[in-house]
């Protein structure tokens, strides 16, 4: 019997629990006096405002990166250089050649057929991080491809997309 009446009692205070904190989140009836209260949590929402501040201000950090092009054809040349202006476009990277922590986009460039050199180019891509020069620098992925004088656009964009990709997966080294 001990053991019902334990039952039974737990089972009441868990009731008016529940009870009281339906009562409690449910608004009663308006008055003058409820009407000034409403605004203080309004004038408290403020506060997290701050904080979400500085969460977008470690977000704005940009992660320099550096590109590494010194072939001479022409389709690689247009590409390197679309590459390197659309960086300094980016809201999420910033072009560097400070001794820093920074990715480095390593560009090799050929043309696909010597005898036409305005057609195509044969493209390597690696990217490498590096942590200040004269260190050993960390290979974090690789891409080849072709490139048409059309598709240069979109081949940097394309790469520039990889890169911040890679920015956001290794991000802990910055």
């Amino acid at each position: 019997m001990p053991a019902l009446c334990r039952a039974a009692v737990a089972a009441f205070c868990l009731l008016i629990l529940s009870a009281s904190l339906a009562l409690a989140q449910t608004p009663g009836p308006s008055s003058a006096q409820d009407a000034k209260p409403k605004p203080a949590p309004a004038q408290a929402a403020p506060a997290p405002e701050p904080a979400a501040k500085k969460g977008d201000e470690a977000a704005v950090k940009k992660t320099p990166v550096a590109v590494d092009h010194d072939d001479a054809d022409p389709v690689g040349a247009r590409l390197a250089y679309r590459l390197k202006e659309l960086l300094g476009r980016s809201s999420l990277m910033t072009p560097t050649n400070k001794d820093e922590k920074k990715l480095v986009i390593v560009l090799k460039t050929k043309e696909e057929f010597p005898g036409r050199p305005n057609l195509c180019s044969i493209y390597s891509v690696s990217w490498l991080f590096s942590s200040r020069e004269g260190a050993l620098k960390y290979f974090l992925a690789s891409e080849a491809g072709i490139v048409d004088a059309s598709g240069v656009d979109q081949t940097a964009e394309a790469l520039l997309g990889r890169t911040d990709k890679l920015a956001s997966t290794y991000g802990y080294l910055f």
